[in-house]
């Protein structure tokens, strides 16, 4: 069986999540001021085979290295009515669908 989960993710630039191995990220949104994931989780994997997944949150205007041959985007996230756009991309691979 699966469901769908939600992880909050850190103000941090770089910052490493937990997840069970085949999951499938389906979105990143603000919610209450917040980052936040959400996932496709196998029930039956929870909380047995969990990978690290590096995600990376970058603000407008920030450098970077390109991260496109080793990430992927998933969204570009409106916090602080606006104010302050992040841009958030995970790390490929790592058996994530």
């Amino acid at each position: 069986m699966k469901a769908i989960y939600k992880y909050e993710l850190s103000e941090e630039k770089v910052q490493w999540v937990s997840l069970p191995i085949g999951s499938t990220v389906l979105s990143v949104v603000e919610q209450y001021q917040k980052v936040v994931m959400y996932a496709i989780v196998d029930n039956e994997t929870q909380g047995k085979i969990q990978i690290q997944i590096e995600f990376l949150m970058l603000g407008t205007g920030q450098f970077f290295d390109d991260v496109f041959e080793s990430h992927s985007f998933l969204n570009t996230v409106k916090l602080s009515g606006g104010n302050v756009m992040v841009h958030v991309f995970a790390e490929k691979g790592w058996g994530l669908t």
